[in-house]
């Protein structure tokens, strides 16, 4: 699937999706066009799939950093996550929901600025038909794991 070269190059996008073609040829010693190509096959296969931003949610006042666990009834999950991911207001952002496994079977990663913004941010929820019940755990430190497991890839 991918090798040695196609990980390095991984691991360095990781570390770094705005790093150059040349930067990353010279870092490999290979060639920018080498580069270009294999970072283009790696897109088209669909193991690339964009280039983000991590962005610091403090900075922009979003201090509390939280899961939001709920147990639901409803027959279309699909359209539940649809609807948890349309949740709008100024003092949250909904980052990802999951559909997962056990009592509580989706979970909201949520950014917010304090904790009047999630106690809002429940009640919402709340009034999701299928929505009966909510917990919530607060991170309280979090670290990244930079490019952790890539070895672990079979050629």
């Amino acid at each position: 699937m991918i090798d040695e070269i196609d990980r390095k190059i991984l691991a360095l996008l990781i570390q770094n999706g705005r790093i150059t073609h040349e930067e990353i040829a010279k870092r490999l010693n290979f060639s920018r066009p080498a580069i270009h190509q294999r970072v283009a096959k790696l897109t088209e296969k669909g193991i690339i799939n964009s280039y983000t931003a991590e962005i610091n949610w403090e900075k922009l006042g979003y201090a509390i950093d939280a899961f939001i666990l709920a147990t639901v009834y409803t027959k279309d999950f699909n359209e539940m996550i649809d609807e948890l991911l349309k949740l709008e207001h100024q003092d949250w952002v909904v980052l990802n929901v999951y559909r997962v496994t056990g009592k509580h079977c989706i979970m909201l990663r949520v950014k917010a600025k304090n904790s009047a913004s999630i106690s809002a941010l429940h009640d919402q929820m709340l009034q999701f038909v299928g929505i009966v019940e909510t917990y919530t755990m607060l991170v309280l430190q979090s670290r990244a794991v930079i490019c952790d497991g890539l070895e672990q890839i079979e050629e």
